[in-house]
């Protein structure tokens, strides 16, 4: 039986709603109960790949076809009515640069420690001093950053995919790191250059430029992307549609990026050297709130063995497994929803201070 999920267009069971915080409008999906009563509130991260230094050096060696950033709230379409029907209000914000949230030109405010700031003021705004917190992809890279600068914030955790590494006491530029251990990232350095945003401005163009990063190829079998060069520009416009979303769910996914455009977005890719600086000051500091992984063991670019020491610097997560690639919150949501369910019924719902009911 088909999971059933969030329409891309006018579904009434989402509202676009926003919030201005710290200064920033938040664009961000919201859904709850019917009767407007909720057990907790639950909110969802989820945007470009994030890799740790930790997890380079464990790749060394190894070929990696990696893709880039494109996900915004919409992403969470096969969860969010799973954990409505478990009774809980969902928030799922468009990151900054991303969809109807603001997009600065300048990358000093995509930083992980004022994005986690951003969060917590809008889960104030929503009348919550505590939330549970979901993260997929770089998504769950900043919600582990979240529950570091904001731990009373967080009172469960839970990721996709990417597994945690704390901060580092030495920072190594990414391109000592392309040239000694990844050429793989080479994508991030075209990102972080500024020559993908002169090309790509149109509506057309985002479509084609998403397409390449969901894996679209050309009627000859060209793919649009390689890890080791980039976009191939080249190529983009000649892409055909990925059997990842259908054409509806592009169109949308290609509307709201050209909202703002795509140089707020690849900001992200500009901010490592402004994340070490900000994290020198939590060095030691861990996740202490329990936490569930979910690990995809057909991700080439976070193989399992990655994952091998979170439960060294995580006690207590609970860590389970999906046969998918990358995309395993579309892949096979049965089995992510399922584990997604268990688990809030058992460890989150366990505890009934965390009920509203």
């Amino acid at each position: 039986m088909p999971v059933d999920k969030i329409g891309v267009k006018d579904d009434p069971r989402v509202k676009y709603e926003s919030a201005t915080v710290n200064g920033r409008n938040y664009g961000y999906l919201l859904s709850q109960p019917p009767s407007g009563q909720y057990r907790a509130t639950i909110f969802l991260v989820s945007h470009p790949l994030y890799i740790s230094i930790n997890a380079i050096k464990r790749l060394r060696g190894r070929k990696i076809q990696i893709h880039g950033f494109p996900d915004i709230s919409m992403g969470w379409r096969y969860q969010i009515p799973m954990l409505v029907e478990m009774g809980l209000r969902v928030v799922a914000p468009d990151c900054l640069g991303y969809g109807r949230t603001d997009a600065p030109e300048d990358s000093v405010h995509y930083g992980h420690k004022s994005c986690a700031d951003d969060i917590k003021a809008l889960a104030s705004h929503l009348g919550e001093s505590q939330i549970i917190l979901g993260g997929h992809d770089w998504g769950a890279a900043l919600a582990y950053r979240i529950a570091l600068w904001h731990p009373d914030l967080i009172g469960h955790l839970f990721t996709v995919c990417v597994p945690y590494a704390g901060p580092k006491k030495d920072f190594i530029p990414l391109e000592n790191i392309v040239q000694t251990v990844a050429p793989n990232f080479t994508y991030q350095m075209q990102f972080y250059s500024g020559d993908v945003e002169k090309v790509i401005k149109s509506k057309e163009e985002i479509k084609q430029f998403l397409l390449a990063l969901y894996g679209g190829r050309t009627a000859e079998g060209n793919v649009g992307f390689v890890a080791e060069k980039g976009v191939l520009l080249d190529e983009v416009m000649n892409l055909q549609p990925s059997r990842l979303l259908s054409e509806e769910e592009l169109e949308y996914y290609a509307t709201e990026f050209s909202r703002n455009g795509i140089h707020g977005p690849l900001n992200w890719y500009r901010t490592r050297k402004l994340n070490f600086d900000d994290e020198l000051s939590i060095l030691g500091r861990g996740i202490t709130m329990p936490t569930l992984f979910i690990q995809a063991l057909r991700d080439p670019a976070l193989p399992p063995h990655m994952a091998k020491s979170m439960q060294k610097n995580i006690p207590g997560v609970v860590m389970k497994e999906v046969d998918t690639s990358h995309w395993a919150l579309w892949e096979k949501p049965e089995e992510v929803n399922a584990i997604l369910a268990s688990w809030l019924k058992e460890v989150v719902f366990g505890n009934k201070s965390t009920q509203k009911l």
